[in-house]
């Protein structure tokens, strides 16, 4: 029985009353829609499978992912129970867990809820399908390297790739997370894990930590995208996603990109910073040299292609077949 605020001290008429307004008073948090982002970013997920055998290591990382996003779902369907005042012992026992588990999940549900649901401040643009933000979708870094390539992550995934350029250009800086941290504004912890592709940020300090860095935001950008799940048609530039990756593989000088590609260095120059689109055959050269994933970047080239064949871009540049050798 509901009381006035104002005068007396509220009275019930028994202890179970005073629960249930206690409990019906309390602001409810929106775990319907911690359902159902994580099971978009699941659905998101899945979709990337290929399970021809042709790419196993993609797969193996998609795994890790769905595994992480599988939680989120499974603690917010153990929230939704508690809502509904279904004790921890009954879904304990459901999903044969112990009831020390189920109240342990219910804990730390806030925070996991919080980082599916909350909404970061990301460029316009078109997405293939909604994905979560910030919701970190965490992935492994791949252990080792390329040894080549210094930290590059071929097959890992388009978030290990992302690691890899921070991982470079923090390298490269001698920046320590505290003082990354101060500058960015977040607890250099969050610096550390997004170095090593525990966690991947929200674009509002992706952008930050690229500065901080001094690199150009604006080739971290496509890797982000990717690494987050969204189209890079029309939000990102072919040759910028390129220098990414250059970034992503260590920054390899053009000798080394050159004996890779079997293209000459000024022609690799021209593909990464001139005033023209380059070819598919340089494009394709260039990202396999710098372990890049060619399913990124090719919707990429071919909406780049369309514009400067309707006008809206300059010329396309071109390079003979016998520059491949």
């Amino acid at each position: 029985m509901k009381q006035i605020k104002v005068g007396r001290r509220r009275v019930y008429c028994s202890d179970q009353c005073g629960t249930r307004y206690r409990r019906s008073s309390r602001p409810t948090a929106d775990n319907t829609a911690f359902a159902r982002a994580s099971l978009d970013d699941l659905h998101r997920l899945t979709a990337q499978f290929d399970l021809s055998g042709n790419a196993p290591q993609q797969d193996l990382a998609l795994i890790l992912e769905c595994e992480k996003v599988w939680k989120d779902i499974k603690t917010a369907v153990v929230l939704q129970s508690r809502d509904r005042r279904i004790k921890a012992q009954v879904i304990a026992q459901t999903l044969s867990m112990s009831a020390s588990s189920v109240n342990r999940m219910v804990e730390g549900a806030p925070g996991r809820r919080e980082r599916r649901l909350a909404s970061g401040q990301v460029p316009a643009q078109p997405r293939s399908q909604r994905h979560p933000v910030p919701g970190p979708a965490r992935a492994r870094r791949p252990e080792g390297g390329t040894g080549e390539m210094d930290g590059a992550a071929p097959g890992c995934g388009p978030a290990a790739t992302l690691a890899s350029a921070l991982s470079h250009l923090h390298r490269r800086s001698s920046a320590t997370y505290k003082a990354l941290g101060a500058e960015v504004g977040v607890d250099p912890s969050y610096i550390s894990r997004a170095v090593s592709g525990e966690r991947i940020p929200s674009w509002p300090v992706t952008r930050k930590l690229a500065l901080a860095l001094e690199a150009d935001p604006e080739e971290i950008l496509p890797l982000w995208q990717a690494a987050r799940g969204y189209s890079l048609v029309g939000a990102a530039d072919v040759q910028a996603a390129l220098r990414g990756l250059r970034t992503a593989a260590a920054h390899p000088d053009l000798k080394t990109l050159a004996a890779r590609t079997h293209l000459s260095p000024e022609h690799i120059t021209l593909a990464l910073t001139g005033p023209h689109l380059p070819d598919w055959e340089t494009t394709q050269a260039i990202v396999s040299a710098l372990h890049g994933q060619n399913e990124i970047i090719r919707p990429l080239w071919n909406a780049a292609r369309a514009a400067t064949l309707s006008g809206r871009a300059v010329g396309t540049c071109t390079i003979s077949a016998g520059a491949f050798g």
